[in-house]
């Protein structure tokens, strides 16, 4: 068939490979791939079945990069890179992971999360959403081309990484260390998926967790005079920064949902046992989520003036310490390269027209945007990620499959 082949016809391909698919998916989810932080051998065993497996699946150019972590009994921590030829030199990554999070709860899953359980279309396992069925997805998307002699249009590459849920040290920021990645690549991140596939996540918010400390001095209730009440400084405190910070920084965008800027007051520790007691001491957190356009340090220093102006109004002492920062990386434009390439595929396979989209939370794009590559995160998903029986869907994963069969081959492919 060979360039001629049109979308169809490729989309069939990857169906025909659905029970290959599925046995292959589930082999893998049976190796345990959990880092060393949470009582785990890392990446090591899953590694070596996904080698062995894309080379006989008929790829040539494998590579394993590996990062050195004594922590591991192999102490190394892999990372597949699979190339396959385009008629152009641009690139175009499919960058996914092949650690998961401990399975947890034992009594909390219906079946033992890694033996994988098909049942009404579903697979459950552990990592079977987070990060398998991008994973195999892509790799079966790219299998399509090459069973049919289809040249991609551009170079790609598809990388399977270590470490992803626990910081990406010895994945992603390892790779970029070894300059695997070029300024003007372009790249899928399948990071986060909306239940239908139809989001393309293309911006983020940055994320500060701040944790607060208000110290007074301790006394006995009846005489609250005598005393600095840490919990009612904390209290005005709180809301005073509240108030500052939602009136200052009050865009909204619409990619977003919630469109603007968030401020919530979240933890809050307990100050004492007893009632009769002005506390000397309270803590307590927030967790802030801020548009691109604003930046972090301005955010802290707008609560730095609230603690201040309370600071002297009560006499408390206001200690802040911002315990996470994740600055919001640029934006991919929602009509970059990427997502126009991405949104036709997702068109032709699901029906559905894509949205570019923006999320609260951090995605692993970040690094590739801030570099400048064009990065998107799009997956389909069941939002089962980190639950007791985590599943997908098996008609996502073939699903899936095709939207990257059809991205890969591009204008490399009969449209009629």
């Amino acid at each position: 068939m060979g360039d001629s082949m049109n979308a169809k016809e490729l989309m069939q391909t990857v169906a025909e490979d659905r029970d290959e698919l599925v046995g292959n998916f589930c082999e893998m989810l049976r190796i345990s791939a959990v880092g060393p932080e949470s009582g785990g051998e890392g990446e090591t065993e899953r590694a070596k079945y996904l080698t062995k497996l894309v080379r006989d699946l008929g790829f040539k150019s494998v590579e394993v990069l590996e990062s050195r972590d004594p922590r591991v009994p192999s102490g190394k921590r892999p990372n597949i890179i699979i190339r396959l030829r385009g008629s152009s030199d641009r690139n175009l990554w499919v960058v996914t992971h092949m650690d998961t999070v401990p399975v947890g709860d034992l009594s909390a899953w219906k079946s033992p999360p890694l033996e994988p359980r098909v049942e009404e279309g579903r697979i459950f396992a552990r990592g079977s959403e987070d990060n398998g069925q991008a994973l195999i997805a892509s790799l079966y998307g790219l299998k399509a081309l090459v069973k049919n002699g289809i040249t991609p249009e551009c170079n790609i590459g598809l990388v399977f990484v270590a470490d992803e849920e626990m910081g990406n040290v010895h994945g992603i920021d390892f790779l970029l260390s070894k300059g695997v990645f070029r300024k003007d690549d372009i790249a899928v991140v399948p990071d986060h998926g909306e239940k239908d596939g139809s989001g393309i996540v293309v911006v983020e918010k940055g994320i500060a967790w701040i944790e607060v400390e208000v110290v007074g001095v301790q006394t006995h209730a009846s005489t609250p005079e005598k005393g600095v009440n840490a919990f009612e400084a904390a209290a005005r405190f709180m809301l005073l920064a509240l108030e500052r910070v939602r009136k200052r920084f009050d865009l909204c965008d619409p990619l977003f949902d919630p469109p603007c800027s968030t401020f919530a007051p979240t933890r809050c520790e307990a100050n004492g046992p007893n009632v009769n007691t002005v506390p000397g001491r309270q803590r307590f957190a927030f967790d802030f989520r801020v548009l691109p356009e604003y930046g972090l340090d301005d955010v802290f220093s707008e609560v730095r003036a609230a603690a201040n102006d309370i600071e002297k109004s009560t006499g408390a002492k206001i200690n802040l310490k911002l315990d996470q920062r994740a600055d919001a990386a640029p934006r991919t434009k929602s009509d970059a390269e990427i997502v126009r390439r991405l949104s036709t595929a997702i068109e032709v396979v699901r029906g559905v027209k894509a949205r570019p989209m923006g999320i609260g939370g951090g995605t692993c794009a970040a690094p590739f945007r801030r570099l400048g590559i064009q990065a998107a995160v799009w997956s389909t998903s069941t939002q089962t990620a980190h639950d007791a029986n985590e599943n997908c869907k098996v008609d996502d994963v073939i699903a899936d499959a095709q939207v990257y069969a059809l991205l890969f081959a591009g204008d490399n492919l009969d449209r009629n």
